[in-house]
């Protein structure tokens, strides 16, 4: 593992071609409200048969970089956020857009999302190593251990509601149960169609929850792009550029929020979103002045695109290490990785280093793409907002279907990713994390392999999975991360009450 022979290897012709391809997507679909980086991610998958897992690989990363930072462009200039991690940019962003500083939010938006992404893929370089130390003595217990915490962390920090959270969740592990027992090879839950033997597959899965449910849900209420006239966009800077007073401002501010978004990049779960708002609320708390905040103040930019973009670098420490994803995003690469015949986890390092070396090299040259594309064609990919949404979904939905089915050419892929689809846009409706689901889709066969496996060692018994100190200790903060939610719940209805009698006195 040598970062330095990734960078090497990403500044090779072919795959810098498709990192810098999978930059001017991910800024496309993260420039767009109703579109989004994991759409683009997910319509990426099929193209790995063709390209290969590390070119995929190194392209999705492009992809995933620049939606990190593309998705708070709109919010700043229009309070229209691409995604949720914009909004917490937009708070700041879009009130200096009011007084006339557009180009300064800009600027300070791209720069310290270029700045958060490549310290989180140092710091990734730095502490992956660490990990591995440890993740090589991991047997079929431990790897049973983190993918429980991995589902149980996503739904304890779910935006909503944790019942839900771990319905979604469990919906998906009981999709990974559809076709051959990865042990002993037994058909189950087919259902008398054929086709399914071989499990649910994953590609058209995460196609129909990600792609084809974010259009269902974007048509049906109206969220899309358009709108926005070329007259709006004129009054955006042609170039952002930053200034030396601005950056001498800010640089503690981009170093405080890159540590903090890379650490919980690195908890499965957490995401981004997670770390821009953590990010933003810590500059908030340790200010001297709390009331600039909200009214325009450059660092309430620059510590969420800080923070969520080194979380994405951050993301990539359980995937590579240990097998497990943080996040949706991940989680399709992970799917990546095993649709090529590779397992994230402590032996790809010793069976394709040139892999592992090739997503840090990725993620450190994706942000220096992202930040001389944005600086430059900000109002170009502005433009974008002038046109209608039909256009782009009905593009999206019929590269959808032609990637669903030209990998096996089965009908029955067709017939997946529409269910998928649509059971994605319900759950979006009724706000189960379609995250969730896909986690426990994805993780569903490392959980049972490892759970079955250290049941046959030790003929039969449970004991292995509570006696062990790691899975002792990773079964105990899964534990306790199910019973946050409630805590806190239980803590805000006590606060509730007890402001209740003192409003009244007050009237």
């Amino acid at each position: 593992m040598d970062f330095l022979t990734g960078i090497g290897s990403v500044l090779e012709p072919m795959h810098l071609l498709l990192l810098v391809g999978g930059v001017i997507i991910g800024l496309i679909f993260g420039t767009i409200p109703g579109l989004s980086g994991i759409t683009a991610v997910a319509l990426l998958v099929p193209f790995s048969y063709v390209l290969g897992a590390e070119a995929a690989i190194i392209m999705m990363i492009g992809v995933y970089v620049a939606t990190s930072t593309a998705g708070s462009l709109a919010g700043s200039l229009f309070n229209m956020p691409g995604d949720v991690m914009g909004a917490a940019t937009a708070r700041d962003g879009y009130p200096l857009t009011l007084q006339g500083q557009a180009g300064r939010a800009i600027s300070m938006d791209i720069t310290a999302s270029a700045v958060g992404g490549l310290i989180g893929t140092l710091l990734l370089v730095m502490i992956a190593p660490q990990f591995l130390r440890i993740a090589l003595r991991f047997g079929p217990p431990e790897f049973f251990a983190l993918a429980i915490l991995g589902m149980t962390s996503v739904a304890s920090l779910a935006m909503g509601s944790l019942v839900k959270a771990l319905l979604a969740g469990t919906f998906g592990l009981l999709m990974a149960t559809v076709g051959l027992d990865p042990v002993s090879g037994a058909v189950r839950f087919v259902f008398g169609v054929q086709p399914l033997q071989g499990g649910i597959d994953f590609i058209p899965a995460i196609i129909g929850f990600f792609a084809v449910a974010e259009i269902f849900h974007a048509l049906y209420y109206g969220t899309g792009s358009g709108g926005y006239t070329k007259e709006d966009i004129k009054k955006v800077p042609r170039f952002a550029l930053p200034s030396l007073a601005d950056l001498k401002w800010t640089w503690k501010t981009m170093i405080r929020a890159s540590l903090i978004g890379n650490f919980i990049g690195m908890l499965p779960g957490a995401g981004s979103t997670v770390a821009a708002f953590l990010g933003y609320g810590t500059e908030v708390q340790i200010s001297k002045d709390k009331s600039k905040f909200g009214k325009g103040e450059i660092r309430g930019v620059v510590a969420p695109e800080s923070a969520n973009n080194a979380a994405a670098a951050g993301s990539m420490v359980p995937l590579l290490t240990l097998g497990i994803p943080g996040g949706a995003v991940t989680a399709i690469m992970l799917g990546v990785f095993i649709l090529n015949g590779l397992r994230p986890g402590p032996l790809l390092f010793r069976d394709a280093p040139e892999i592992a070396s090739s997503v840090f090299g990725a993620l450190f040259m994706a942000s220096v793409v992202v930040l001389i594309t944005g600086l430059l064609l900000v109002r170009v990919l502005l433009r974008l907002l002038t046109i209608p949404f039909e256009i782009f979904s009905t593009m999206v939905l019929v590269f959808a279907v032609i990637g669903t089915f030209a990998i096996f050419n089965r009908p029955i892929d067709l017939w997946i990713m529409l269910v998928c689809g649509v059971l994605g846009f319900f759950a979006k409706q009724y706000e189960f994390p379609v995250s969730a689901l896909v986690l426990g889709l994805v993780l569903g066969d490392i959980a049972e392999i490892g759970l079955v496996n250290g049941l046959n060692v030790t003929r039969g018994s449970w004991s292995v999975f509570f006696t062990r100190p790691f899975t002792t200790g990773t079964m105990g903060i899964a534990f306790v991360l199910l019973l946050l939610p409630v805590f806190f719940a239980i803590r805000r209805k006590r606060n509730a009450e007890t402001d209740e009698p003192v409003s009244e006195q007050l009237i």
